[in-house]
C-alpha cells in the first residue's frame, strides 16, 4: 500500500504534538520541584518560561542548551529535596 503525503504528514505531527506534550510534563515536573524547594527564583522563571513558549508555539523545539541546563537543574534540586 503506498502512502499518501498527507498521511506522512499527520504522522509527523502526531510525533511532534506528542513529543512536545511528553517535554512539558517532564518540565511541569522539574518546575514542581523547583517549587517544593523554594517558591520563586530564576530557576522556576527559566522553567516556567519554557513550558510557555512550548505551549503557545507548538512547532517551538527545546534546545539542547536548554535541554542540559533543565538536567543539571533536576540533579540539583533532587539532591536539596
Amino acid at each position: 500500500m503506498a502512502t499518501k503525503l498527507i498521511d506522512v504528514l499527520d504522522e509527523m505531527n502526531w510525533k511532534e504534538s506528542t513529543t512536545n506534550k511528553m517535554v512539558v510534563e517532564k518540565l511541569d515536573k522539574l518546575a514542581r520541584l523547583i517549587y517544593g524547594v523554594s517558591e520563586y527564583n530564576e530557576d522556576a522563571d527559566f522553567v516556567s518560561t519554557i513550558m510557555e513558549d512550548l505551549i503557545q508555539s507548538p512547532h517551538k523545539r527545546i534546545t539542547r542548551l536548554e535541554i542540559e541546563k533543565c538536567n543539571n537543574l533536576y540533579k540539583q534540586y533532587k539532591e536539596i529535596k
